[in-house]
């Protein structure tokens, strides 16, 4: 039992980095890296976006799998019990992933449209990109709500 606890932490915290990295890596570098250089259309930088999407829905499905079990196997999990810290900060932990899983769905759909408007005007392309600037913006902030929660229950 104690090697599938070893192994679900693992999974879950490399997921973690996965996701909440790339997401960071697309808000930190390579966004404002094409936008200042005005190469925002450029083939290779959506790309680069469209091809971290199965990065991300991997680790939502590795996040998902090993945190349940991670849950249910933890002795203090008691179903519908929120009494304590601990499960009030699992609670605010899920609530932060079912976000992050909304805007990450989101920012699916928002790369489409941006891909979609890339060849048309520049007001649809810059509207879609800057949406898809404050999509992955919000995910990065709710992944760190999430860490957070991880933190505080990892203490308790």
């Amino acid at each position: 039992m104690d090697f599938v606890l070893w192994v679900s932490r693992v999974m879950h915290i490399m997921s973690v980095v996965v996701w909440l990295g790339g997401l960071i890596f697309l808000n930190t570098l390579l966004l404002p890296i094409a936008a200042y250089h005005k190469e925002t259309r450029i083939t290779t930088v959506l790309e680069a976006q469209r091809r971290f999407l199965p990065f991300v829905w991997s680790s939502v499905w590795t996040i998902l799998i090993t945190g349940m079990l991670l849950m249910v196997l933890s002795p203090r999990f008691l179903w519908f019990d929120f009494s304590t810290r601990w499960s009030q900060l699992l609670v605010a932990k899920q609530v932060a992933f079912l976000l992050l899983l909304f805007f990450s769905w989101q920012a699916g759909k928002v790369l489409k449209r941006l891909d979609e408007s890339r060849a048309s005007d520049d007001e649809a392309f810059e509207g879609w990109r800057l949406t898809f600037q404050k999509v992955v913006r919000r995910s990065i902030l709710w992944g760190i709500v999430a860490l957070l929660c991880a933190a505080g229950m990892a203490v308790m």
